[in-house]
């Protein structure tokens, strides 16, 4: 174990140091921020054999759950060389494809339908979390993505709750925050953000030693502080800016400041997930809030509020594969996007 992540006031520690010890930037205090980027399909499978193919290798014609994240932790020495801190990864992936065939019937979860965990994926994730240790780097674990929620009952998904955090903390490893939900939203249930306290609080309850792991779930950029119990049991808020241009994303970090939930208890707010628009990234620097680059690529069949990603199809060479989410992935910095992007962070962080 090479890396500890703990939290000091509004600050990112990392090996009981601030983050990028020391560093500013045009006036703004980097040091304390955790710079990030969403790599959801780092551990990514698809175990429906009638969709598997959709995620298949140009250059071999298959589909590999093995070559997708060994190629990725072997791409983590060079974002930290770039200054990046952190990368998320998701137990249920993430929007591949936004087409209802397949994105309505791949099978992309770490969880059975009774809550208990799939081995195959665990041992990816330990992988990843061996190898961003190894590089100095904190891995933001998500555990639910509402496109694979295909639990028996309430109760399996208090079960899977309780069993995955139990397994990390088991894992020994100390770079590690939880985003519990992708983007809960103001509505009733576990996993929304008027039920999900209970969740929560079952993440939080489970120790090794003494010791807990950082807990935190993500917000819905239509609203970063839904209603429900959740703020006074997250460690850090974690809203997403995916659909906000900059001014109305300034405004809603400065939202979340003005809060009771957050004056009355001051904690990092770390955004996991946003876009490639660098404008977003740097209201996040102004307001010392930390950003997280979503790169969706090419050939998902989705337009976004700040990238239209359906004006080209997937590229036929693997070297020229856009994105960190469009299956498959090239996890290389080896399109435009991503070079401004990486080239941008190790400006801000002197590459820390």
């Amino acid at each position: 174990m090479k890396t500890v992540v703990e939290i000091d006031g509004v600050d990112f520690l990392i090996n009981g140091k601030k983050t990028y010890e020391g560093v500013e930037h045009n006036g703004r205090r980097i040091e304390g921020l955790l710079l990030n980027s969403r790599m959801i399909q780092g551990i990514f499978d698809d175990e429906n054999p009638a969709t598997r193919d959709f995620w298949k290798y140009p250059d071999t014609g298959k589909w590999d759950p093995q070559r997708n994240v060994d190629e990725f932790c072997a791409a983590l020495p060079e974002y930290r060389r770039h200054g990046l801190l952190a990368v998320t990864v998701g137990m249920q992936g993430g929007g591949s494809v936004y087409d209802p065939i397949p994105y309505d019937h791949t099978i992309t979860t770490a969880f059975r339908p009774d809550g208990s965990l799939k081995s195959a994926w665990l041992d990816r994730l330990q992988q990843v979390l061996r190898a961003a240790d190894d590089c100095g780097m904190v891995v933001i674990v998500n555990y639910f993505y509402w496109r694979q929620e295909r639990f028996e009952n309430d109760a399996a998904i208090c079960r899977a709750t309780e069993a995955l955090t139990q397994w990390l903390l088991a894992t020994g490893m100390r770079n590690i925050i939880v985003d519990l939900k992708n983007e809960i939203k103001d509505q009733d249930g576990l996993l929304s953000s008027r039920g999900i306290a209970t969740l929560l609080d079952i993440a939080r309850q489970q120790k090794l030693n003494g010791r807990r792991l950082i807990i935190s779930t993500s917000t819905h950029p239509e609203n970063c502080l839904p209603s429900g119990a959740w703020p006074s049991l997250v460690d850090l808020f974690m809203p997403h800016g995916n659909d906000q241009l900059p001014d109305r994303w300034r405004s809603d970090l400065r939202g979340i400041k003005a809060s009771e939930h957050y004056r009355s208890f001051p904690r990092p707010i770390c955004c996991n997930e946003d876009s490639i628009d660098l404008p977003s990234f740097e209201v996040c620097l102004d307001e010392h809030c930390s950003w997280g680059y979503y790169d969706q690529g090419y050939g998902c069949g989705q337009k976004q509020i700040k990238h239209d990603w359906s004006a080209h199809p997937r590229e036929s060479r693997y070297e020229d594969l856009s994105g960190f989410q469009t299956v498959p992935v090239n996890w290389s910095i080896n399109t435009p996007h991503k070079r401004a992007f990486f080239g941008r962070v190790a400006e801000v962080t002197q590459g820390r």
